[in-house]
């Protein structure tokens, strides 16, 4: 029996399954397991009837992106067709059938800003710092925030985001339509629940539905998270790429 903590953790109650991310001593960066962990619940268990909403953590940070060290040792293939466990997270959250909410404290770098556009409700603390750093590691856009971020904030500030890489607060998020509200880091959970249990009140039918109506304009969504999976794949092979990385992980 192992005594390391689950990476991945959920718990179901009353119409509301929480799933969190639970690897404080990194920052809760994502390896190619936790991936695998998350996309097996979004896929097998937020599908259920008894579930009604997901309810997505951090703790003290939600998600620092990608652990660099896991990504080089098993970077995504380029070829197409190919899968990896974060392409099927990807895949399983963009598709999630029922309401999903992000309680966002701390670091939200990366994929942990980009998968919060797949997300109907998204609270943060006056401490969240977002990040979308691709471009300063030679990389390009993923998880379908090439599309979604321009059609969330117009174009100029998804550029300002996508293109400089510079971080930004909970203001700003706030201001671009990334985020619905703003808590304290003690009032974050609380807030998400709340919503959470009036969602689980609701029908859930009449929730997959509507939110199944509400995404009918962004039908194109999958073969775009499809493209920037194969174009981010080639970029953080190539030679730039890996030496920005290297970099990075020197620090």
């Amino acid at each position: 029996m192992s005594d390391k903590p689950d990476l991945i953790q959920s718990h179901y109650a009353d119409g509301i399954l929480s799933i969190s991310i639970n690897r404080p001593d990194k920052k809760n960066a994502l390896t190619s397991d936790m991936y695998a962990q998350l996309a097996d619940l979004f896929d097998h268990r937020a599908t259920q009837e008894d579930v009604n909403v997901v309810v997505f953590s951090g703790g003290k940070d939600f998600s620092a992106g990608n652990d660099l060290e896991d990504f080089l040792a098993r970077p995504p293939s380029s070829e197409p067709g190919a899968t990896a466990p974060v392409w099927e997270f990807m895949r399983a959250l963009s598709t999630c059938p029922v309401p999903v909410i992000a309680a966002v404290d701390g670091f939200a770098v990366g994929i942990g800003t980009t998968l919060l556009l797949h997300c109907e409700f998204v609270y943060s603390t006056p401490k969240t710092v977002f990040m979308l750093p691709f471009i300063n590691l030679a990389a390009v856009p993923e998880f379908g925030s090439s599309m979604l971020m321009p059609l969330r904030c117009g174009y100029v500030k998804a550029a300002e985001m996508l293109l400089l890489g510079d971080r930004f607060d909970s203001a700003t998020a706030l201001q671009y339509n990334l985020i619905n509200q703003i808590c304290s880091s003690d009032n974050l959970m609380p807030c998400a629940m709340a919503t959470a249990a009036k969602l689980a009140g609701k029908s859930r039918q009449a929730l997959v539905q509507s939110k199944a109506l509400m995404r009918r304009d962004m039908e194109p969504l999958a073969e775009r998270i499809s493209i920037e999976s194969e174009e981010f794949s080639k970029r953080v092979a190539s030679p730039e790429a890996k030496a920005a990385i290297s970099a990075l992980l020197k620090r």
